[in-house]
């Protein structure tokens, strides 16, 4: 599916549209299988940090929209995304000042590509999104809106509205780990014409177990970040 070996082994399977394709076996990553099943009215929620860089131009507006849609889904999911602007040129840097003081613990880089951007990325057409291992350091998570633009409209949910609910998965995708599949839902490997309906909200949303999962590998790159914090202190008084 992907270009090449290397693309093979860091990116994940992409969001199709293969119309009753049938439900693959789930593939569960280490930080799934380590995930407990919240108890009941239990709360929890975790924060990311979101860098968003529109090689698009989506837009303000479209950009706000399907950054709305995300952020319900994964706060529904116990993780509230803070979103952060970024350049994609290097003449534009001083007007994004926020993005250059992003820091601050949990980041992530969500890139949404050109049509050109994503062909060279992704050989199948079908493909809406793509999330990188973190394990290799990147934690980049791709979305191609322009094909997005192209499916919406008609009896899909409007282009925004996509584009949030692919944002959500890839980003799930990225916490959970880019191996992990589901048979229903927002992490099935393939989203039926019912799941592009405006009506499938309540089906565009991440399981409890999931949802766990997602908080705790947020829970585990911050301690992981305050021990290398620390090593790096004493590291400097010796």
């Amino acid at each position: 599916m992907n270009s090449t070996a290397k693309t093979m082994k860091r990116v994940s399977a992409t969001v199709t549209l293969a119309v009753g394709l049938a439900a693959m076996a789930t593939t569960v990553s280490g930080t799934l299988a380590m995930a407990q099943r919240p108890s009941k009215g239990e709360v929890e929620s975790t924060t990311i940090t979101l860098r968003v860089y529109d090689y698009a131009h989506a837009g303000q507006k479209g950009l706000r929209a399907a950054e709305g849609e995300a952020a319900r889904i994964l706060a529904e999911a116990g993780v509230k995304a803070r979103w952060v602007d970024c350049p994609t040129k290097h003449a534009d840097v001083a007007r994004y000042p926020g993005c250059a003081a992003a820091g601050q613990g949990n980041e992530y880089t969500l890139r949404l590509l050109s049509g050109s951007m994503a062909a060279a990325q992704e050989k199948s057409l079908e493909a809406l999104g793509s999330a990188a291992d973190c394990g290799q350091g990147a934690c980049t998570a791709s979305v191609y809106y322009d094909r997005i633009q192209k499916l919406a409209g008609g009896d899909t949910m409007p282009s925004d509205v996509l584009a949030g609910r692919v944002m959500a998965r890839e980003v799930g995708q990225l916490l959970i780990g880019v191996t992990y599949r589901s048979r229903s839902g927002i992490m099935s490997p393939s989203w039926t014409y019912r799941q592009l309906g405006m009506l499938a909200s309540s089906e565009m949303s991440f399981s409890p177990v999931e949802a766990s999962a997602m908080r705790a590998r947020v829970a585990e790159r911050e301690r992981e970040q305050v021990a290398a914090t620390g090593s790096e202190r004493l590291d400097n008084t010796h």
